[in-house]
């Protein structure tokens, strides 16, 4: 009987009848066949049921379809305003020309009070009442499983603003940002790693049996 190491872990050689030596890890050797396959058949199984989960869950990565239910007006601290929500199936006709193979999705009506104008006389004693140019800002918003609109205005008062939603397009699913597994190798190697996208960066951290021994490693990825 004699004790080697090799490239992966420490074997143990013992003679066999008829001539020859049988190699066998040492782990093994300590622990017995039976413990050894347990082991071996535990990893498997637990690979299995991961995969089995992943199957199962992979609904949840598929986009989600948008909720349009209607929905109240809602002024806010600033003075802005979360439109009405209105779904419709047949709206009316745009009340402005589309461009050609263009599809609308959502329409938005707002209605803004402009400040009172100080009217203005001049030289030939003519009176203006000249109203500056309104600008209205539009915020698309994810909220609550839906999109909502919010309209504001610097230089006016929101008095009302309409949303309806014609053809709503799905939701990209919620990130999941982190991921854990564990894994197995063809000669009984175990092992275990954790991954975290952050950004374009994938960071991961790895436990993996070498040898008789634990090693421990960090990873950085680039996501393309």
């Amino acid at each position: 009987m004699s004790l080697m190491r090799s490239g992966w872990q420490s074997v143990l050689f013992r003679p066999v009848p008829g001539g020859g030596w049988r190699a066998r890890p040492i782990w093994k050797e300590a622990a017995g066949d039976d413990f050894a396959h347990a082991l071996g058949g535990g990893m498997l199984a637990l690979l299995a049921i991961a995969a089995w989960a992943g199957y199962c869950w992979r609904g949840e990565r598929a986009s989600m379809a948008e909720d349009v239910r209607p929905a109240a007006q809602e002024r806010q601290a600033d003075g802005s305003v979360v439109a009405t929500r209105v779904p419709t199936a047949r709206p009316d006709p745009p009340p402005h020309l589309l461009p050609r193979g263009a599809q609308e999705e959502r329409r938005v009506a707002v209605w803004v009070q402009v400040p009172p104008v100080t009217p203005v006389v001049d030289a030939m004693g003519v009176v203006h009442c000249d109203c500056p140019p309104v600008t209205v800002d539009l915020s698309l918003v994810r909220l609550d499983g839906g999109r909502r609109v919010i309209a504001s205005s610097p230089n006016g008062v929101v008095l009302d603003a309409l949303d309806v939603p014609i053809d709503p397009a799905p939701l990209p699913p919620a990130p999941r940002p982190w991921a854990v597994g564990m894994s197995y190798g063809v000669r009984g190697e175990l092992g275990a790693w954790l991954e975290r996208d952050v950004g374009r960066v994938r960071l991961g951290a790895d436990i993996q049996q070498e040898r008789d021994e634990w090693n421990a490693r960090l990873r950085v990825g680039w996501l393309f």
